[in-house]
């Protein structure tokens, strides 16, 4: 166990790596010249010069890496040149939000996946069974943006019950969540279900049931436990689109998250602020991914064995 921690981690450590100096190089060589676009239109050659010296694009390319490395390790991913403040201070305040509208919709959704998926797989032909299947189809078909404005349309402007948009507390964070549970919904409730199916006709389970255990028992104690572990990769999965794929849900309510940061970033060309967010949010993907990995070996003892 402690080999293979070890071994993911390392592994985590060098992709955090190579997609932070991918990041750095894909920027430099596409991102245009920020000097050009920061002065005014008609700005002399000596003012974007010294625009260029003030960030730094006026030395190698290999000096600026070095330079972007040591600073990224100490946190320190520059100003950003759209709103002159430093990046991290910036993510610091959007981060916080993404985060807690992607926790209160995965929540949402795993609790949604896990007893309805369940109740339908221990009951296909009834109405549980219909409902996960419709649920699916229809989180799977209706994109996030039709989703968001139709909520908005009946519970902010037709029945004025919750906001709009924008962050004013706890009520703020329901249609958006919403819109995304629905997104990553269908995944979860499929997966879920069909793991379930097929740990409900193991022999333990019909051995449980034949010892006349209750079926809630046999049901949410002992067949989730196996049938949870399919879900922790799609778990995984899901993080990373809740990190950088809530976007369009940002958009839709003007939630000031780190989607609509990572908007503003883009179309400003603020390359300082895209390489922070980016890599803020796929080491936190890593991570995610890291403490599901060794979840998943403590979970399944075939994994240990294998390991071993």
């Amino acid at each position: 166990m402690g080999t293979y921690a070890f071994r993911r981690i390392l592994q985590s450590i060098i992709i955090v790596a190579v997609i932070a100096v991918s990041v750095f190089l894909v920027l430099r060589l596409s991102a245009g010249d920020p000097a050009r676009i920061r002065a005014p239109v008609f700005a002399r050659a000596d003012v974007i010069e010294q625009y260029r010296r003030e960030f730094g694009i006026d030395r190698p390319l290999i000096e600026q890496l070095g330079s972007f490395i040591g600073n990224a390790l100490r946190g320190d991913f520059g100003d950003s040149f759209r709103f002159q403040a430093p990046v991290m201070d910036l993510i610091l305040q959007a981060l916080p939000k993404t985060l807690m509208l992607a926790g209160v919709s995965l929540a949402l959704s795993l609790f949604i996946a896990v007893t309805l998926g369940s109740i339908a797989a221990l009951r296909p032909k009834s109405f549980w069974g219909w409902l996960s299947s419709a649920l699916a189809a229809f989180g799977q078909s209706a994109p996030v943006f039709w989703t968001g404005a139709v909520l908005v349309l009946i519970f902010a402007v037709g029945l004025r019950w919750l906001p709009s948009g924008g962050f004013n507390g706890p009520l703020s964070l329901v249609l958006p969540a919403i819109a995304v549970t629905l997104s990553i919904l269908p995944t979860q409730l499929r997966v879920l279900r069909s793991s379930m199916e097929a740990v409900l006709k193991e022999e333990f389970i019909l051995t449980a049931t034949a010892f006349g255990m209750r079926q809630s028992r046999i049901t949410f104690v002992y067949a989730l436990k196996n049938a949870c572990l399919p879900l922790l990769t799609v778990i995984g999965v899901d993080v990373g689109y809740l990190l950088g794929g809530v976007i369009v849900a940002e958009v839709v309510f003007a939630f000031p998250g780190i989607g609509e940061l990572a908007l503003v970033a883009l179309n400003a060309r603020d390359y300082p602020l895209i390489q922070g967010i980016t890599i803020i949010t796929a080491s936190t993907f890593v991570i995610v991914n890291l403490l599901i990995d060794l979840l998943y070996s403590r979970i399944d003892p075939r994994i240990r064995m294998e390991q071993s």
